[in-house]
């Protein structure tokens, strides 16, 4: 019988990465909302990796924007991938040079277009974390 993932608090963190402080702060707030205590929030995709580096295992989701200074999220999740290829990744952009379709050939658990009401987040946020995520859940 398979028993489905709720969020909520558990023992595992949730990382954050965006190099655009409100957008940390925001997204730490929407999360927090939902029940999630562990939650790490990264500037820069080079800290986030390498936190994740230190103890990848204690991760259960990241969620990152896509264009950042140096590292982009797509980068990112590509390196983190590497090191645990069954962390689910949500990937946020403002970009029009990415939709489901990408998303999807590239991996990730989840995908949002920015700007997004917190609703969404949170929509996506469930889908992602109990593995229901489908293509077109990124709309409103």
């Amino acid at each position: 019988m398979k028993t489905e993932k709720s969020i909520g608090p558990g023992d595992k963190r949730w990382m954050l990465v965006d190099d655009d402080e409100g957008a940390l702060i925001f997204m730490r707030t929407v999360v927090s909302k939902l029940g999630v205590a562990n939650i790490e929030c990264f500037a820069s995709a080079e800290d986030a990796l390498a936190a994740f580096k230190a103890a990848p295992e204690s991760y259960e989701l990241v969620i990152t924007d896509f264009q950042m200074p140096g590292m982009d999220g797509v980068e990112l999740s590509r390196r983190l991938y590497a090191i645990a290829p069954k962390i689910k990744i949500l990937l946020m952009t403002g970009s029009h040079l990415f939709n489901d379709e990408v998303a999807a050939r590239e991996g990730f658990s989840g995908f949002l277009k920015k700007p997004f009401h917190p609703t969404a987040l949170q929509r996506v946020l469930e889908a992602v974390a109990t593995g229901k995520f489908s293509p077109g859940q990124t709309e409103k």
